[in-house]
């Protein structure tokens, strides 16, 4: 084309083709697992960018700017969780052709849903000197950890609207902000919190059907990072971000 760009270079489509590179020959279900990973990881990286700038929203105590991004991630989680029954298609022996030469790769060396657990409020600090990120990887998420997560904007930003001198019960401010929410400022922090939690929902079902899915691959063996791989994951499946906002629904 004279003018202009055209779809396949715009989309980098020849160079995005040319990195799926299965390990083993004849393994029909290799391109899958390669296809639907690295699906997750640019999704991955669509939810940071929505982080990101939800955070800056809800710190600069403007929650009704942060809705749009937390709605949006919302929608990309739901495309994620499809994409787990597209892996789930997989039969064991299916896998099992392909899966040894993988090792020690693992998903649970995604420096990227490392970044997206502390950008939620949810971040473990042992990440940032985990062995099997390289120095780049930890020096990236050790700035992803400092970053401004959009759990203490939505403190900040509740606290603003309440006129809360930093001393009141968050738990006491949510439950407050769920009784009482007619207002614009109070409606969009209210908007946010049910928002949280469908993000937190969304990863928790995320956790459990991963569960699932790898005991169906995999029954009990190790992970292929050298995690316990279902033991592991059977202990990821209670955890939440937000543990004030499944409490409040206790108390309102």
């Amino acid at each position: 084309m004279e003018n202009g760009t055209d779809y396949s270079t715009y989309l980098r489509i020849h160079d995005l083709l040319e990195l799926q590179i299965p390990l083993t020959d004849d393994a029909p279900d290799e391109l899958l697992f390669i296809v639907v990973h690295q699906s997750y990881e640019l999704w991955f990286k669509v939810i940071i960018d929505e982080l990101r700038r939800s955070s800056v929203a809800l710190h600069a105590d403007e929650p009704w700017n942060a809705v749009s991004h937390l709605r949006r991630m919302i929608i990309v989680e739901d495309l994620l969780l499809a994409h787990l029954r597209v892996l789930d298609s997989m039969s064991p022996e299916g896998f099992l052709e392909f899966r040894d030469p993988l090792n020690p790769a693992s998903g649970f060396q995604s420096f990227q849903f490392r970044a997206i657990e502390f950008l939620s409020g949810g971040g473990k600090s042992a990440m940032l000197t985990f062995e099997l990120f390289g120095e780049e990887q930890r020096s990236w998420l050790r700035e992803m950890s400092d970053y401004p997560n959009v759990w203490s904007g939505f403190v900040q930003s509740l606290r603003c609207f309440t006129n809360d001198s930093k001393d009141a019960d968050v738990l006491e401010l949510v439950r407050a902000l769920y009784r009482s929410h007619a207002d614009p400022q109070r409606l969009a922090l209210h908007a946010v919190a049910e928002l949280l939690m469908d993000h937190d929902g969304r990863l928790a079902a995320w956790r459990y059907q991963h569960m699932l899915m790898a005991g169906r691959q995999i029954g009990r063996r190790a992970g292929t990072g050298g995690s316990e791989g279902m033991a592991y994951l059977d202990t990821t499946v209670a955890q939440r971000f937000y543990p004030v906002l499944w409490q409040v629904r206790s108390v309102l």
